[in-house]
């Protein structure tokens, strides 16, 4: 299973904990709370997918001191400030953060930020819609449904029918689908209710086979 991973570099620890309360509310792993640019390189084994920098840190590295790594090694980065001087900002920008986050911060401030580098980090499926071929994100579908030659993918945005095999895409996605029902392939982090005979996601029953019900 696949989640996107996320560290937090913030000296503050009440904001600190905030902002980790409300990335593991978006589905998001936090792996790691650093309190120091010193603390993070001195611990961190690199691998997490993106990074929140408060660009101003107590100890004598700043977060742009930091962000030099991230840029070194193509990790996607946001910047959280509670400065906007310009001489900062200019600096902040040859850095290449994804996002600017000022303070204090809403919490949908960092929603909207890590929902977009979330989306860039998501695998991809492709499938051919009304304007050729499309992308959706993997992490966004909520089950497929097998019918014939034929499949329904869907997500919260809606259903797309593609002519493919179940079993082909259940070897193409990653191992958070599960196959319930010879027809239904389910990705586990929507699941809402599970019964003896079927699950709900999204508030649609789908049905649990008997061969799968030990899954």
């Amino acid at each position: 299973m696949h989640k996107s991973k996320i560290i937090i570099i913030e000296d503050e620890f009440f904001a600190a904990n905030h902002i980790s309360d409300l990335v593991t509310s978006l589905g998001i792993l936090v792996v790691g709370v650093y309190h120091s640019g010193e603390e993070f390189l001195n611990q961190t084994n690199w691998e997490f997918d993106a990074a929140i920098i408060d660009i101003f840190l107590s100890k004598e590295m700043t977060g742009l001191q930091v962000a030099e790594h991230f840029k070194q090694r193509q990790k996607p980065f946001i910047f959280l400030t509670a400065n906007q001087d310009s001489k900062t900002l200019k600096e902040a920008v040859h850095l290449s953060p994804k996002a600017y986050i000022s303070k204090p911060f809403k919490p949908n401030d960092i929603v909207a930020a890590l929902e977009i580098i979330s989306h860039k980090l998501s695998p991809k499926l492709q499938v051919r819609g009304a304007h050729g071929i499309e992308q959706i994100s993997i992490d966004q579908i909520l089950f497929i449904k097998g019918d014939g030659a034929y499949v329904e993918i869907h997500t919260r945005e809606g259903m797309t029918l593609q002519r493919k095999l179940i079993k082909e895409l259940e070897q193409q996605l990653p191992d958070f689908f599960i196959r319930v029902h010879r027809s239904y392939l389910i990705n586990e982090n929507y699941i809402d209710q599970k019964k003896a005979n079927f699950i709900v996601i999204n508030k649609i029953k789908i049905p649990l086979s008997r061969n799968y019900k030990e899954t």
